[in-house]
C-alpha cells in the first residue's frame, strides 16, 4: 500500500475518533457550554462526516 493510502487511512481514523467525541460532548454538553458552542459544534460535526465520506471515497479509489 502507498504511503499517502496510509496517511489518508491514519487521517479517517483519527477524523472518526474526533467525531465520536464531539458527539459525545453534544449528547452531555460540559460544564459552562452554552447553547450557541453546541450548535456551532454540531455544524463542525456536519462537516467532519462530510470530509470523513470523501476520505472513505478517496481510500477506496486509491485500493482500486
Amino acid at each position: 500500500m502507498q504511503k499517502y493510502v496510509e496517511r489518508m487511512i491514519i487521517e479517517k481514523k483519527e477524523l472518526d475518533g474526533r467525531i465520536s467525541k464531539a458527539k459525545k460532548a453534544v449528547e452531555n454538553p460540559p460544564y459552562g457550554a452554552d447553547s450557541e458552542s453546541i450548535n456551532l459544534l454540531k455544524e463542525q460535526i456536519v462537516f467532519m462526516e462530510s470530509y470523513s465520506v470523501v476520505l472513505e471515497k478517496r481510500i477506496a479509489r486509491a485500493r482500486r
